[in-house]
């Protein structure tokens, strides 16, 4: 004789009360791991260098003030905009010295 498997009163209390919210603390403690820190930034655009694909931003944000040097990835799209502001992300959380960030979202130009 086969026996049927029922769900009883408990099992199922256990199972949604105790189960699902640790799955999903599981899942919502990994996101931050997946998704990498960006900062996004603001500043005029002061030049465009097409051979090495690197743009220098006079950085206006507080968390990244001054002028920057920044890897994109086409350069040239970006000639003929000096002078212009721009806001984009970088692959960073914070911005440290001489180095070069990658820009990981397009520019956009702000007015003026």
């Amino acid at each position: 004789m086969k026996k049927k498997f029922r769900i009883t009163g408990c099992l199922l209390i256990f199972l949604l009360g105790f189960l699902v919210p640790v799955i999903s603390s599981l899942i919502l403690m990994s996101s931050p791991l997946i998704a990498g820190d960006e900062l996004f930034l603001t500043g005029i655009l002061r030049s465009v260098d097409p051979k090495s694909n690197t743009v220098v931003v006079d950085v206006l944000s507080q968390s990244c003030p001054g002028p920057r040097r920044f890897s994109v990835g086409n350069a040239r799209v970006l000639q003929g905009r000096e002078g212009g502001k721009v806001s984009f992300s970088i692959n960073s959380s914070s911005c440290n010295g001489n180095v070069i960030y990658r820009i990981t979202s397009p520019i956009m130009r702000n007015g003026g």
